[in-house]
């Protein structure tokens, strides 16, 4: 009986005990990536999408983006593409309207609702939060076919 190079438990494989102690085991050894960049406060080693270490690492709180007006949103992610803003704007609104019942607001269908904004997204000034753009006050519940 062999014993598991990464967890040392008894195995009738040649070395590890399963494929997932195989992987770990191995991708420690020899990784793909090395650290190229270093983190901008205490320059320790980072990957090169990086800017911060895991100790340094800070992500913003939710209420954070939903207190953003429009343009400080965009300029923040202004080196992302720019289906980005889109695609996160949807993700906030979903997030301000959980507490909603998910039900079409015009027939009560409620397999597959869509949220949709009362008033256009064009039609707000750069200056409106991200709070009152995709507030419960500007969103319908809307299935597809009653959009």
């Amino acid at each position: 009986m062999n014993t598991c190079l990464h967890c040392g438990t008894a195995t009738p494989n040649p070395k590890y005990c399963s494929r997932s102690h195989a992987a770990i085991h191995t991708n420690r050894a020899a990784p793909k990536r090395k650290p190229t960049g270093s983190c901008l406060v205490c320059q320790a080693p980072v990957h090169a999408n990086r800017q911060y270490c895991a100790a340094h690492k800070r992500l913003p709180s939710r209420s954070e983006y939903y207190d953003l007006t429009v343009s400080e949103f965009k300029t923040r992610n202004a080196h992302l593409h720019p289906s980005y803003y889109r695609g996160h704007l949807n993700a906030l609104t979903r997030l301000l309207n959980a507490h909603r019942l998910r039900v079409c607001q015009a027939c009560g269908y409620d397999k597959h609702v869509e949220y949709c904004h009362i008033r256009p997204l064009k039609a707000f000034s750069d200056t409106t939060t991200i709070r009152e753009l995709s507030g419960p006050e500007n969103i319908y519940l809307l299935r597809p076919n009653c959009h």
